[in-house]
């Protein structure tokens, strides 16, 4: 399309309507919707194609001056948001700081006045030599960050290639086992470690909110949080207080020393490593002194025998034994006082002592009951004392 001089201005064309016509036999049918898409797309290029054309016309005929084309590119990186994401808004930063690296020190002379571009002029070479010197080293300085700022992007996407890596797919929801901690058998120890607060005690991952009102019943002031809001209706129809909340995003918002009590059990036992070690330090320093901290949680053996592989597979961790939450525990003040085991016990009993090569196999049995067919869960309690 011929560009249009400054003088006269081309007329935006209309949008074209569309024809009406009868779809052809066997073809998909075209909604207005469709239609209308198109011709407006068709609309937008033929007029960015009419602003790019005037641009030219005008920067060539010295009507658009460069000055002033920089001037609102700068006003525009000013005032304007970096819409693009992830990789392509460091790489659009990065240009925009490699573009601005450069100092130009050939100030306008242009002057209204007669004597005033002569007089601009002077001024600019007789001082040339003193800013050139300046710029050069701001220069020089600006291309240093360039390059560095280079150097730390690629890292970061190097970073973030690796991470993307090794991640691995997010665990559904619908496949997450669901159970009634209040009707679990360790909601006898859980309550028996919980009565006697004096203050608030949290039970994460609540559920329908069983255990929730179970410690109300005992006389503790108990409520719940759990990150499946229907899993809560239940509990809130009942008058509970207990919210749709996840335990990492609700201990962050609690103020220091404000719990008597924390109860974990549901997915919290199988959390990845660094959402584990940052609930545990939540959680210790949410517990006032002599706060009670109790865990539920399936044994490892348990999990691998009884987990579906859907599970199994995609759970971004692992329960842990017993002993290695004592020493995690203790990395945060907070001391073993009690382990209760239960749960599914499938251990082997033990052959009569006159049989033959009883004490044979006997201690085979011991060892499998140990390693494999001991009880499936454990309820663990601890006391913060620092």
């Amino acid at each position: 399309m011929p560009a249009s001089t400054p003088s006269e201005p081309t007329a935006a064309p209309s949008a074209p309507e569309a024809a009406p016509s009868e779809p052809s036999p066997g073809s998909p049918a075209t909604t207005s919707d469709e239609v209308d898409a198109t011709q407006r797309a068709e609309y937008l290029t033929t007029v960015m194609a009419e602003i790019d054309a005037e641009v030219r016309h005008r920067r060539a005929s010295g009507d658009l001056p460069a000055g002033l084309e920089r001037e609102l590119d700068d006003l525009f990186l000013e005032f304007s948001p970096v819409g693009l994401q992830g990789k392509a808004r460091l790489r659009e930063n990065l240009t925009l700081v490699d573009s601005a690296a450069y100092v130009d020190i050939a100030v306008p002379v242009e002057s209204d006045k007669k004597a005033g571009a002569y007089v601009k002029r002077l001024i600019r070479k007789s001082l040339s030599w003193y800013i050139g010197f300046i710029v050069h080293q701001v220069v020089k300085f600006a291309w240093a960050v360039s390059r560095m700022l280079h150097l730390v992007v690629d890292h970061v996407e190097d970073l973030e290639a690796t991470v993307e890596a090794l991640r691995i797919p997010e665990l559904p929801a619908s496949v997450v086992p669901v159970t009634d901690p209040g009707a679990s058998w360790w909601a006898d120890p859980a309550v028996a470690a919980m009565s006697g607060a004096e203050g608030r005690v949290l039970h994460a991952e609540c559920g329908n909110g069983s255990l929730v009102g179970r410690l109300i019943a005992e006389g503790v002031d108990a409520y719940g949080v759990d990150p499946d809001q229907a899993m809560i209706e239940p509990a809130i129809e009942r008058g509970l207080d207990v919210r749709a909340e996840a335990a990492l995003e609700h201990l962050g918002v609690v103020a220091e020393e404000a719990l008597a009590g924390i109860v974990l059990s549901g997915s919290v036992q199988w959390l990845d490593p660094n959402q584990r070690d940052r609930l545990i330090g939540l959680a210790a320093s949410r517990l006032a002194i002599d706060g009670v901290l109790a865990i539920h949680s399936a044994t490892p053996e348990s999990w691998r025998r009884n987990s579906s592989p859907l599970v199994a597979d995609l759970a971004p961790g692992r329960p842990l034994h017993p002993d290695t939450w004592t020493h995690v525990l203790a990395v945060s003040g907070l001391t073993r006082t009690s382990l209760h085991a239960g749960g599914e016990d499938r251990r082997l009993a033990r052959l009569d002592p006159s049989s033959s090569d009883a004490d044979t196999i006997n201690a085979a049995i011991d060892t499998l009951n140990e390693l494999l067919l001991g009880p499936g869960e454990y309820l663990l309690v601890a006391v913060r004392e620092r």
